[in-house]
Protein backbone atom coordinates (compact mmCIF):
# COMPACT_ATOMS: atom_id res chain seq x y z
CA UNK A 1 0.00 0.00 0.00
CA UNK A 2 2.98 2.24 -0.47
CA UNK A 3 3.30 4.74 -3.31
CA UNK A 4 -0.44 5.35 -3.46
CA UNK A 5 -1.60 1.76 -3.85
CA UNK A 6 -5.10 1.20 -2.57
CA UNK A 7 -5.41 -1.11 0.44
CA UNK A 8 -8.62 -3.17 0.13
CA UNK A 9 -10.21 -5.75 2.42
CA UNK A 10 -13.13 -8.09 1.73
CA UNK A 11 -14.72 -7.82 5.19
CA UNK A 12 -14.08 -7.27 8.91
CA UNK A 13 -14.94 -10.74 10.25
CA UNK A 14 -12.79 -11.35 13.33
CA UNK A 15 -13.73 -15.03 13.49
CA UNK A 16 -16.14 -17.67 12.26
CA UNK A 17 -17.88 -20.15 14.51
CA UNK A 18 -17.45 -23.84 13.78
CA UNK A 19 -19.49 -25.56 16.46
CA UNK A 20 -17.81 -24.63 19.73
CA UNK A 21 -14.60 -23.53 18.01
CA UNK A 22 -13.64 -20.15 16.61
CA UNK A 23 -11.70 -19.94 13.34
CA UNK A 24 -9.80 -16.72 12.53
CA UNK A 25 -11.62 -14.52 10.04
CA UNK A 26 -10.28 -12.14 7.42
CA UNK A 27 -9.89 -9.24 9.87
CA UNK A 28 -7.69 -11.38 12.11
CA UNK A 29 -5.52 -12.33 9.17
CA UNK A 30 -5.19 -8.78 7.79
CA UNK A 31 -4.31 -7.22 11.17
CA UNK A 32 -0.58 -7.68 10.55
CA UNK A 33 -0.76 -5.95 7.18
CA UNK A 34 -2.83 -3.11 8.62
CA UNK A 35 -0.19 -2.61 11.29
CA UNK A 36 2.59 -2.65 8.70
CA UNK A 37 1.05 -0.06 6.36
CA UNK A 38 -0.26 2.03 9.29
CA UNK A 39 -3.71 2.66 7.84
CA UNK A 40 -7.08 0.96 7.66
CA UNK A 41 -8.18 -0.76 4.45
CA UNK A 42 -11.17 0.23 2.37
CA UNK A 43 -13.69 -2.51 3.15
CA UNK A 44 -15.62 -3.74 0.12
CA UNK A 45 -17.77 -6.34 1.86
CA UNK A 46 -19.92 -6.29 4.97
CA UNK A 47 -20.45 -4.05 6.91
CA UNK A 48 -19.67 -1.52 4.16
CA UNK A 49 -22.59 -0.49 1.96
CA UNK A 50 -20.25 -0.71 -1.08
CA UNK A 51 -21.88 -3.87 -2.49
CA UNK A 52 -25.45 -2.58 -2.02
CA UNK A 53 -24.55 0.75 -3.62
CA UNK A 54 -22.83 -0.98 -6.55
CA UNK A 55 -25.81 -3.29 -7.04
CA UNK A 56 -28.16 -0.30 -7.18
CA UNK A 57 -25.95 1.46 -9.72
CA UNK A 58 -25.95 -1.61 -11.95
CA UNK A 59 -29.52 -2.93 -11.44
CA UNK A 60 -31.53 0.08 -10.37
CA UNK A 61 -33.15 1.07 -7.08
CA UNK A 62 -33.60 -1.51 -4.34
CA UNK A 63 -36.71 -1.21 -2.16
CA UNK A 64 -34.72 -0.89 1.05
CA UNK A 65 -37.87 -0.55 3.18
CA UNK A 66 -38.90 -4.01 1.91
CA UNK A 67 -35.44 -5.59 2.36
CA UNK A 68 -34.31 -7.70 5.31
CA UNK A 69 -30.67 -8.48 6.11
CA UNK A 70 -30.47 -11.86 7.85
CA UNK A 71 -27.25 -12.94 9.50
CA UNK A 72 -25.54 -14.42 12.54
CA UNK A 73 -22.88 -11.74 13.05
CA UNK A 74 -23.58 -8.37 14.63
CA UNK A 75 -20.27 -6.86 13.53
CA UNK A 76 -20.73 -7.63 9.84
CA UNK A 77 -24.30 -8.66 9.00
CA UNK A 78 -26.27 -6.35 11.29
CA UNK A 79 -23.98 -3.37 10.74
CA UNK A 80 -24.31 -3.97 6.98
CA UNK A 81 -28.08 -3.74 7.37
CA UNK A 82 -27.80 -0.57 9.45
CA UNK A 83 -25.38 1.02 6.93
CA UNK A 84 -27.68 0.15 4.03
CA UNK A 85 -30.88 1.34 5.71
CA UNK A 86 -32.61 -2.06 5.69
CA UNK A 87 -34.33 -4.06 8.43
CA UNK A 88 -32.14 -6.57 10.27
CA UNK A 89 -32.66 -10.05 11.70
CA UNK A 90 -29.97 -11.53 13.90
CA UNK A 91 -30.01 -15.33 14.03
CA UNK A 92 -28.42 -16.75 17.20
CA UNK A 93 -26.92 -19.82 15.52
CA UNK A 94 -23.46 -18.43 14.84
CA UNK A 95 -21.22 -15.73 16.28
CA UNK A 96 -23.83 -13.83 18.30
CA UNK A 97 -25.38 -15.24 21.45
CA UNK A 98 -28.57 -14.14 23.23
CA UNK A 99 -26.57 -12.57 26.08
CA UNK A 100 -24.68 -10.36 23.61
CA UNK A 101 -27.76 -8.47 22.42
CA UNK A 102 -28.13 -6.29 25.54
CA UNK A 103 -24.64 -4.86 24.96
CA UNK A 104 -25.17 -3.90 21.32
CA UNK A 105 -25.06 -0.15 20.66
CA UNK A 106 -27.95 -0.56 18.23
CA UNK A 107 -30.42 -3.42 18.40
CA UNK A 108 -31.39 -5.54 15.39
CA UNK A 109 -35.04 -5.29 14.36
CA UNK A 110 -35.49 -9.02 15.03
CA UNK A 111 -33.53 -11.50 17.14
CA UNK A 112 -34.22 -15.15 16.30
CA UNK A 113 -33.09 -18.39 17.92
CA UNK A 114 -32.82 -19.98 14.47
CA UNK A 115 -33.68 -19.30 10.86
CA UNK A 116 -37.08 -21.00 11.13
CA UNK A 117 -38.20 -17.91 13.07
CA UNK A 118 -38.31 -16.04 9.73
CA UNK A 119 -41.05 -18.26 8.31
Amino acid sequence: AENGAEYLAPDVDRFFSAGERKIPGTHSLQAGLTSLVEREPRVLGKPSSFIMDMLERERGPIARTATLMIGDSYETDMKFGFNCGVATALVLTGNAKKGDVAGFERKPDYVLDNISGIL
